[in-house]
């Protein structure tokens, strides 16, 4: 068997496996949903000691938690909230939709910013920067139904094209759609120019080609430019965001922090590393808040010593 054939077999088997767990989730009750999910990915964070160390080991470096037992707690939390998150992107139509919208999402952090961007009765465009916390899936169709902007966001290709097709054609509605990665600003740049709002998510590490060093955590780590160039070229601010889940199932709170309105000042390198430590530190700021449900495997900081390793107790 050629190595396009077993390719296209393992991309099959990942399809129709990922589409039967789909199918079976949609008909659950959300509650059961989440139990469910939450029992696979606690025997994932046993079985797992990869992730799970990397996890523990990151928790540890960015000193959210300086205990190793309760750096293990948080890890167990953490994997707990990626099963919810799975759980709600399949049933996310159940859940958001504009007739429930009212009732499940709140809205908190800079009030000039959450009436500018999106509650008031004129709301403004706006470069959103967001990261992997809380349902960032769910945030980009939250936002355009709130503000009642359209959204243009950056999607990262999958590796199983088939996955990806079906995904992102469920995610691209209410006036949110997305963009590949790879030549990502020149649609960007015409969405700004028509009035839209876009997104892109900065809490990864990036390429020395796409990012520059900043701070985060104390530690440093290389982050996305490009939300920083948009912004100086075009004067739209910046807005970071987070849609966080809240203890009642099904529920979320929009965290918005104020406005990033830099002006050029001549010096467009200073100018970039200074708006991209800006909304780095925004981002910052929510995973203090919400530290259980940003994905702590993430490789982040360029100082980290991949080779240690943190154990993990048996139970």
């Amino acid at each position: 068997m050629s190595k396009k054939e077993k390719g296209a077999f393992r991309i099959n088997i990942e399809y129709f496996g990922t589409l039967a767990g789909f199918k079976i989730i949609r008909v659950l009750p959300l509650s059961v949903a989440y139990f469910l999910a939450k029992m696979i990915f606690r025997i994932y964070f046993y079985t797992d000691s990869r992730r799970r160390n990397k996890t523990i080991q990151h928790i540890l470096h960015a000193g959210i938690r300086t205990d190793r037992d309760a750096a293990v707690e948080l890890a167990k939390e953490n994997f707990g909230n990626y099963a919810q998150t799975a759980v709600e992107i399949v049933k996310m139509d159940q859940i958001l939709n504009p007739e429930t919208l009212k009732e499940k999402v709140s809205y908190s952090g800079n009030k000039e910013a959450i009436e500018k961007f999106l509650t008031g009765e004129k709301t403004s465009p706006a470069i959103i920067v967001t990261s992997h916390t809380g349902n960032w899936e769910l945030a980009g169709i939250t936002y355009t139904m709130t503000s009642r902007i359209p959204l243009l966001s950056v999607m990262r290709p999958m590796t199983n094209v088939k996955l990806e097709n079906f995904f992102y054609k469920r995610e691209n509605n209410h006036n949110h759609n997305s963009c590949p990665k790879k030549g990502a600003i020149k649609p960007l740049l015409s969405a700004l120019k028509r009035g839209e709002s876009i997104a892109i998510v900065a809490d990864q590490h990036a390429s020395s080609s796409e990012g520059i060093e900043t701070s985060f955590f104390g530690h440093p780590a290389r982050t996305h430019v490009s939300p920083a160039i948009l912004h100086l070229k075009t004067g739209i601010p910046i807005i970071v965001v987070a849609l966080i889940r809240t203890k009642t199932p099904g529920h979320f709170t929009f965290n918005i922090k104020e406005a990033i309105d830099e002006k050029p000042s001549g010096d467009k390198e200073a100018d970039v590393k200074k708006v991209t430590q800006m909304y780095t530190d925004k981002i910052e700021e929510i995973i203090r808040e919400y530290p259980e449900q940003w994905p702590w495997t993430h490789r982040r900081w360029l100082d980290i010593n991949r080779k240690s390793q943190y154990t993990t107790p048996s139970s």
